[in-house]
């Protein structure tokens, strides 16, 4: 009998406290062993990396996911940070390549950002949210989806961004919506799936969100205010999108 292919996890972020915390998560979420049923890529470490002449998708991988980011998803400048330019450099082709192989894929946060702008979206900075809970609904077809169709109606997950989809990208299929930020889960074409929440993001994952991002997301005076607000929240409801995505295409 052949063994089942591993899952892919693609870090967009520096090496520290929040690339551990986000990899032990999913891993305890969906029950894979890390190195074994789980293989990651620390992206900024992979500089020679090309993702999609070094790494064979469709026979060493069920699907990947692809992580959030310190860094904007928007297109590089030359006054942007070269480890923004560095990923975004990578990152682009394989999200043009996973699109055209309608590759079974999961992008979180910036992940969806980078897969809705390779599938013509463009970003906006006018439905950011700050370091809270929201409540994502689920839409009809939501419901009725193979993977957020095994979720319950309404989830509540953690939200953090500057950037989100400006419109739905052509052909994607809105699975669930925010109040603020409209565009919160989504598919394209068949297998790929985005969420501008962090189903990965538990309430200890969030503190040390909180502690590592400073007043990044809110001003300092505010400190007090976002802790109560984000470690008093249920956010278990979204876990369940990494699980059952990890279900569904496992092969």
């Amino acid at each position: 009998m052949r063994e089942r292919l591993p899952f892919l996890f693609i870090q967009c972020r520096p090496a520290g406290k929040i690339a551990r915390d986000e990899l032990q998560t999913i891993a305890e979420v969906t029950g894979l062993k890390i190195g074994q049923e789980l293989h990651s890529y620390l992206l900024p470490e992979e500089t020679d990396l090309d993702l999609v002449r070094d790494l064979d998708f469709k026979n060493r991988y069920s699907a990947v996911i692809i992580s959030g980011s310190p860094f904007r998803a928007q297109p590089p400048t030359g006054s942007d940070n070269p480890l923004q330019r560095q990923l975004y450099n990578q990152l682009m082709p394989l999200m043009h390549y996973l699109l055209d192989q309608d590759f079974p894929t999961l992008g979180l946060c910036y992940g969806l950002q980078m897969l809705g702008q390779a599938a013509g979206a463009t970003l906006t900075d006018r439905t950011g949210e700050d370091l809270q809970a929201v409540e994502v609904t689920l839409t009809a077809k939501g419901q009725q989806d193979p993977v957020t169709g095994q979720l319950d109606p309404v989830i509540r997950g953690y939200t953090g961004h500057g950037d989100s989809l400006a419109e739905l990208p052509e052909g994607a299929t809105l699975l669930g919506s925010g109040k603020h930020c409209h565009y919160q889960l989504l598919r394209l074409q068949n297998n790929l799936y985005g969420t501008q929440f962090h189903p990965e993001i538990t309430t200890a994952g969030m503190q040390i969100r909180i502690d590592q991002y400073g007043d990044a997301y809110y001003a300092a005076a505010e400190r007090e205010a976002v802790i109560a607000r984000c470690m008093s929240q249920d956010v278990t409801s979204s876990h369940r999108l990494l699980s059952a995505f990890t279900e569904h295409y496992r092969r």
